[in-house]
């Protein structure tokens, strides 16, 4: 994003709750109406143009230096979103109470100091806002010094150096495991999750760290969160799903246990629910996933007291739908199928700019999935050209690795055997490119081409099993399974072979499962 469309893009990022508190505030002062009028313009944009924006204020003063306006505008609104978040975010709450003890304190008003004081001690305990509480402790010090210590002995000064010494434990325990979740979650996205990963060796090591042996030398809520979390994704780069699903209940079953009604605990319970309905599906537990889904789309309703946010209802929307239409998949579940995704696409057509790209990507691609289990292969092809002619997020390249895949899949499908033979030499270069090929890869695309131009029925079925055998065969390698599971080749296959169609492949694998 170039400097000057920062501000464009500090505005578009913003709600219409928060625009409307932005231009309540200023519109409230008069020496404010010129950014006020310029936040109203940049708001309307579709894209930054800077030589509109000097052709609509022509006659106004502020045009001739405009980029001194802009930088006004730009801090006007993050000192807005402050006083904004005070109360929708416990970390803004905290430290505009440190700024009301220090206001107070600096007006002598030591008393009334030490009483805001004690309830951000017991906010900051209550909530394990480590940093905080130091702040805290400090402040006692330099009240005990303000008052010559009146009223004081030796051991108020020994407890202070004592508990700042114990929260200063807390603190490094806490950073440790966040420091190893990182880790563990960067060899996990690193370079796309589809492709191989090389550092599951580094991973072992990870894993055999002293303080993840046992979750009791997690000091603190945060702590327990990463000690579940590296072990679930250990487990489940390593194809071990039951162990991945373990950890996972375990973590959601923090959250269900908590007290805790911040804005932070909600979107970590958010990301609890939501890592553990992959896992689910993958196990078939779809009566859970149905449970899960729903949790997840009531999860403000435990938090009464959280002002929602635009982005976390997003979330739920993005990731509940991901999860329900991905069940649909797996089950041949035709027509609740087909309404969801009406229910989707009328949403996404108001409120597409407000999804974060990631999720966004993987929802394009579970309705595309979706169309091709049904046998809509043309409505699949539009939806998978969303994601192909997206390329500004990296780390989706597990969805582009496999909307390559599939696209191969529907061209076949649809007969166009002119497009095959390019499109497997550009897909193989794409993948090749990701590190290298998986084994199921090489097989399909092999078959593809071979493929493309054979009519007689007998010599395809002879070869479809032949494939079927191959793909059976195909060795686990670590990180692999993500790619393997977002298309299921085998059920494909079965359905070329027993001219069944995807969905009633899928349907009956479900039911006996």
């Amino acid at each position: 994003m170039k400097k000057e469309n920062s501000l464009f893009e500090l505005i578009h990022s913003l709600d219409n709750n928060e625009k409307r508190y932005f231009m309540l505030e200023a519109t409230s002062k008069r020496k404010d109406s010129n950014l006020s009028k310029l936040f109203e313009f940049l708001s309307s944009q579709k894209k930054y143009n800077e030589e509109a924006i000097l052709k609509k204020f022509a006659g106004e003063s502020f045009s001739k230096q405009l980029h001194v306006t802009k930088n006004h505008l730009y801090e006007a609104i993050l000192k807005s979103m402050r006083a904004y978040n005070i109360e929708k975010s416990l970390e803004h709450k905290l430290k505009g109470m440190l700024h009301d003890v220090q206001f107070l304190y600096d007006k002598r008003l030591v008393h009334q100091a030490k009483t805001i004081l004690k309830r951000v001690k017991n906010l900051a305990e209550e909530y394990e806002k480590y940093t905080t509480q130091l702040e805290v402790l400090d402040w006692e010090a330099k009240i005990l010094a303000s008052q010559f210590y009146v009223g004081s002995i030796e051991k108020d000064i020994d407890n202070i150096s004592d508990k700042y010494y114990e929260i200063l434990e807390k603190l490094q325990n806490s950073r440790e495991y966040s420091d190893l979740q990182s880790k563990m979650f960067n060899n996990y996205y690193k370079e796309g999750i589809e492709r191989k990963n090389e550092n599951y060796k580094t991973n072992d090591q990870i894993i055999n760290q002293f303080i993840l042996k046992d979750e009791n030398r997690a000091l603190s809520f945060k702590a327990r969160c990463c000690f579940f979390n590296i072990h679930s994704i250990y487990y489940k780069i390593n194809n071990n799903w039951e162990k991945a699903y373990e950890y996972r209940k375990k973590l959601l079953q923090l959250f269900e246990e908590s007290k805790r009604i911040s804005p932070e605990e909600m979107n970590m319970h958010f990301a609890a629910v939501n890592n553990l309905l992959p896992v689910s599906l993958h196990l078939e537990k779809y009566k859970e996933v149905t449970n899960l889904i729903a949790t997840m789309r009531n999860i403000t309703e435990s938090y009464p007291k959280v002002k929602v946010s635009e982005d976390i209802e997003m979330k739920i929307f993005t990731h509940s739908n991901i999860a329900e239409l991905s069940m649909y998949v797996r089950i041949g579940e035709t027509e609740k199928g087909l309404k969801l995704i009406e229910n989707i696409t009328s949403f996404i057509d108001e409120n597409e700019r407000k999804i974060r790209k990631f999720p966004l990507l993987h929802l394009y691609y579970n309705i595309a999935y979706f169309y091709f289990s049904i046998g809509k292969y043309s409505q699949s092809i539009q939806w998978m050209n969303k994601i192909l002619n997206d390329n500004s997020l990296k780390s989706v390249e597990d969805i582009h690795s496999s909307a390559h895949i599939l696209t191969m899949i529907l061209q076949y499908e649809q007969g166009r055997d002119e497009l095959l033979s390019y499109l497997a030499r550009s897909t193989h270069r794409y993948l090749n490119k990701l590190e290298g090929l998986y084994d199921f890869e090489t097989i399909l695309l092999s078959f593809l081409k071979k493929n493309s131009s054979t009519k007689n029925k007998k010599d395809l079925q002879k070869n479809f099993k032949k494939l079927r055998e191959q793909l059976a065969q195909t060795r686990y390698q670590p990180g692999e399974r993500n790619a393997l599971s977002t298309i299921d080749l085998l059920a494909w296959v079965d359905s070329k072979i027993e001219g069944i169609p995807f969905h009633e492949i899928m349907k009956r694998n479900a039911s006996q499962g």
